[in-house]
């Protein structure tokens, strides 16, 4: 997560900067939450950040933190971090997992690691559009390389063909909708979040 005060930079032309910390905190801790219950317990989470607000965050609920010292906008880099940690604690399989996924349930991340499989397989959730990825799933391994962003789905595809590797897709829509544009805000203040100075937080 990039931080508490600056993720999310596509919303601050349409939401001032208290409201969209705000949104962004809410976010990473009902994204905690959600994997709490789906998994008993956070210990097998690692978050990787810059800030010390999200660190702080993720300490007190009991998950792992990867602090990232370079370059907080090069997600790509930061998700190489997270997953090399996770591998050499052990992990035989990695789920990258953004915060921005508002509709996250336990049941959507069932059907995801469902998928799971054998070794050398790569599960995929694409955002809505099918053009970028929302969640992967796949073995820990060495040479991971990570290309989220614009397009990401089909660069994701080409890493694992080129090794070999077999792919599923889970089209979960809990999985599918993420909260990175204003045109998702519209959408997400549509659906129920009427105030977004009124999102519960008592649970921080």
């Amino acid at each position: 997560m990039r931080g508490i005060e600056t993720g999310k930079s596509r919303l601050a032309a349409v939401i001032d900067p208290v409201v969209r910390a705000r949104v962004n905190r809410w976010l990473l801790v009902r994204t905690l939450k959600v994997i709490e219950r789906w998994r008993g317990n956070l210990k097998h989470c690692v978050v990787v950040s810059s800030c010390d607000q999200t660190l702080g965050v993720v300490k007190r609920a009991g998950a792992e933190v990867v602090r990232d010292v370079e370059d907080a906008n090069d997600l790509n880099r930061a998700l190489v971090l997270g997953a090399s940690y996770a591998a050499a604690n052990g992990a035989g399989k990695v789920l990258i997992l953004p915060c921005d996924l508002a509709d996250l349930t336990v049941a959507a991340l069932d059907t995801l690691a469902s998928e799971a499989g054998h070794r050398q397989h790569m599960v995929l959730a694409p955002d809505i559009a099918g053009t970028g990825t929302n969640a992967l799933l796949m073995d820990a391994c060495s040479d991971v390389r990570f290309s989220f962003g614009e397009r990401s789905y089909a660069r994701h595809c080409e890493w694992a063909a080129a090794r070999g590797w077999t792919i599923s897709v889970c089209t979960r829509p809990e999985l599918g909708f993420d909260l990175d544009t204003p045109d998702d805000l519209t959408t997400w203040v549509e659906r129920g979040a009427k105030d977004l100075r009124s999102l519960d937080l008592k649970q921080l």
